[in-house]
């Protein structure tokens, strides 16, 4: 086989594997809308919804997915979190691991735990779950939906400072 056959072989893969990856509609920047944390007082549990935004990459045969999360109630930013992920037809599942402040009748405490999103891309939407895993919290277990929207980023940078 001469050099410049193989040379346009090797460009005609390189090709079809970027345009694969570009091809997967869960690639870009989202906004998303999800249950950000959850009160309970009295038994009753009261979810709170906030709106962040999410970068998925590609990266290899998989996904890094880069979220920011809504300032806090008391004005704090939390740092982006970014966790691998793998992707098949659209679609994606992920954990992610974090640490959350909870008070018990007064008593202030901190404890790790584990969200679960399972997300699905088709077009310029995105919609999917968060299931929050806490160690004796079964009302955690309970999916919440996700939803949101690819945002139609100018220049290099979207507003959240996010790539």
């Amino acid at each position: 086989m001469s050099r410049r056959l193989a040379a346009v072989i090797a460009f005609c893969a390189l090709a079809g594997s970027v345009r694969a990856q570009s091809a997967n509609p869960l690639i870009g920047r989202w906004t998303v809308e999800y249950e950000v944390g959850r009160k309970m007082e009295d038994g009753d549990v009261t979810p709170i919804r906030g709106s962040g935004r999410m970068i998925i990459a590609p990266s290899g045969d998989s996904l890094l997915v880069t979220i920011q999360a809504p300032t806090r109630p008391d004005g704090t930013v939390p740092p982006p979190a970014t966790v691998g992920a793998r992707s098949s037809d659209g679609s994606t599942t992920f954990t992610q691991k974090q640490q959350v402040h909870v008070n018990l009748n007064g008593e202030e405490s901190t404890c790790d735990v584990v969200l679960t999103w399972s997300l699905k891309a088709s077009g310029d939407v995105i919609t999917g779950t968060l299931t929050r895993a806490m160690q004796d919290a079964p009302a955690m277990l309970t999916p919440s939906p996700v939803t949101g929207a690819r945002v139609k980023a100018i220049g290099d940078k979207d507003s959240a400072g996010l790539g």
